[in-house]
């Protein structure tokens, strides 16, 4: 993997004051986004891949985090992310030892109006927003949609190019677009 083993990294997130743990590994420059009064917490020994020699799945951008408004986004600790964007405008949650996989995009808004005129005027001020929560160690496949107001259990895994809105339980195998359960782990 391309490693950025450089300071400029971690000192361009402490000056845009990203709080992030412990053993942070970069692969590539990620696009980081916050707002004056959002937060943006990366745990413990995460891993943020954003060029393409970090992911060789192969990924169509950088990472992107963006916490707008007052936004949060959280990373728990051993979290790997690669070419996703995270767009934060109430509050995204990735739990412990989860992986994202290449090219996915989690929103918790619409990012505009489903109002016609609403719209066509460019207001921003009634956009509907839940936030998202993905438990612990959950395995996301590449090029998924993760909706606003989905919540996804522990050691959840989720097919390739799933577009997921919901409430999933722990434990099971979620696909498909509408994504729904197809396995529960059994015991």
């Amino acid at each position: 993997m391309a490693r950025i083993n450089s300071v400029l990294p971690r000192l361009w997130l402490k000056c845009d004051r990203v709080r992030y743990g412990k053993n942070l590994v970069l692969g590539g420059w990620p696009m980081i986004f916050r707002f004056p009064q959002a937060k943006i917490t990366i745990g413990d020994n995460c891993k943020i891949n954003s060029n393409f020699f970090s992911n060789l799945i192969g990924l169509y951008q950088r990472t992107i985090l963006v916490a707008r408004g007052t936004g949060e986004i959280v990373l728990g600790n051993h979290v790997g992310i690669s070419g996703t964007t995270i767009y934060a405008r109430e509050r995204i949650e990735i739990g412990d030892y989860s992986i994202i996989g290449a090219n996915c995009k989690i929103f918790d808004n619409d990012f505009h109006s489903l109002d016609t005129e609403e719209r066509k005027n460019d207001v921003f001020d009634n956009l509907v927003t839940r936030p998202v929560t993905i438990g612990k160690n959950v395995f996301v496949g590449c090029n998924t949609i993760i909706l606003k107001g989905t919540v996804i259990g522990d050691d959840c895994v989720i097919g390739a190019g799933s577009v997921v809105h919901g409430v999933f339980e722990a434990g099971c195998t979620i696909a498909g677009n509408p994504a729904r359960i197809i396995k529960r782990r059994e015991g």
